[in-house]
């Protein structure tokens, strides 16, 4: 019934990139949008009421994560600090 109603989630979009991928760099850029999908929804709850409370520690290992994701992105991608403005 999706066709019908024309439905659209995240999870059946990252499905369409991903079985529209034919070569290795199709495989690349996929897995940098999901890794920078990944860091954008890390840093968006990182100021959640739920996680501020945790503690230093806790925010640390989270920041670490949100920056590791988007490392890898930019890894994937062959981005230096060079090739950005705001790095």
């Amino acid at each position: 019934m999706q066709h019908i109603r024309n439905i659209e989630t995240d999870q059946s979009k990252r499905d369409a990139r991903w079985n529209a991928a034919r070569t290795l760099d199709d495989c690349n850029a996929y897995m940098a949008i999901e890794a920078q999908c990944c860091g954008a929804l890390g840093f968006e709850n990182m100021n959640a009421p739920r996680n501020t409370i945790k503690g230093p520690s806790f925010m640390r290992g989270y920041r670490s994560m949100v920056e590791g994701h988007y490392r890898y992105a930019r890894e994937i991608l062959g981005i230096t600090d060079e090739d950005q403005l705001y790095a």
